[in-house]
């Protein structure tokens, strides 16, 4: 039976196993100490039996925006992101990552957020499937994001985010994503003519 708890830096000496693997997203150390740092409160690690890291999910909060009222008190626009998440492989497909994403999600809906979003590979439909089945949306197509793949915004909408703004725009941006997408295949059908042509006549 799996335990979770707040993540601590002494775990960055144990997770090279998970982190290590071919499918997780490797990060850098500058990149994920201040991340941790930033909000520790939705940073989570999950443990096997004998105390063995098999998995953590990274969030940090993101201030949107402050409106000072009369009072003198404030209240704040905020949403959550998850930075990375991974999970050991022989502990994949038994609902862990998805206990990890309810936990941030539940933890910044209690911080009042308006919505949590993170970045997916174009690629990895596993995950895209798995977001999605937990009400994440495709808020916006990224080319070339990652260095060899494109990417997507994915959005959940939170208990406070009673109209869903925080998706606005995303059919704007799906007709954005598809224009980009057909620009992009033109680009490359482009280039690869002009390569064959080149090619032929340096052969001649």
């Amino acid at each position: 039976m799996t335990a979770s708890r707040l993540f601590v830096l002494e775990d960055m000496f144990k997770f090279n196993h998970i982190v290590m693997d071919p499918l997780v997203e490797v990060y850098s150390l500058p990149f994920l100490i201040p991340k941790i740092l930033e909000s520790p409160e939705l940073v989570i690690a999950a443990d096997a039996p004998g105390d063995r890291l098999i998995g953590f999910i990274l969030g940090t909060r993101v201030e949107d925006a402050t409106e000072f009222l009369r009072d003198g008190k404030h209240m704040s626009w905020s949403h959550g992101h998850i930075s990375a998440l991974a999970v050991a492989h022989d502990y994949r497909k038994q609902g862990l990552a998805t206990r990890l994403l309810a936990t941030v999600k539940d933890l910044m809906d209690r911080q009042r957020g308006f919505y949590v979003d993170l970045f997916v590979r174009e690629k990895n439909t596993n995950a895209i499937g798995l977001y999605e089945s937990l009400g994440y949306v495709k808020y916006r197509w990224m080319p070339q994001f990652y260095a060899d793949d494109h990417g997507y915004e994915m959005r959940l909408p939170l208990s406070r985010d009673v109209d869903r703004k925080s998706l606005e725009g995303i059919m704007i941006n799906k007709f954005f994503s598809f224009g980009s997408k057909l620009y992009y295949l033109l680009m490359l059908y482009i280039f690869g003519i002009a390569s064959i042509i080149i090619g032929g006549k340096m052969v001649e």
